[in-house]
């Protein structure tokens, strides 16, 4: 398990949490990888699961390279996660979790 922090910006009125790179190849969200999210509104956290699910991890090219992103833009994220300008995020294989970082 790895944890990291992150900002939790603001695009359009909503919440927005940006992750990218090696970091989701290592726990095994590599670019298209269909994952499912799961909002647990009274944890105060979102998770999600790879492998099934109606959503894909984006693929973008930087240098002629691929590399994966994941982008949560939500109104969902300022309601979980209010009061906080930063989440943590806890990476395991098949799974991340997101929680709130006073």
């Amino acid at each position: 398990m790895k944890t990291k922090t992150y900002k939790i910006g603001l695009n359009r009125g909503n919440g927005r949490i940006f992750i990218e790179g090696k970091i989701l190849t290592a726990c095994g969200f590599t670019c298209g990888t269909a994952y499912n999210r799961v909002d647990n509104i009274e944890g105060g956290e979102i998770s999600l699961f790879a492998g099934s699910g109606s959503r894909r991890v984006t693929v973008a090219n930087k240098n002629g390279n691929a590399r994966p992103i994941i982008e949560l833009a939500d109104s969902t994220i300022l309601k979980l996660f209010a009061g906080c300008s930063r989440a943590e995020v806890e990476f395991h294989q098949g799974m991340i979790i997101y929680r709130g970082a006073k």
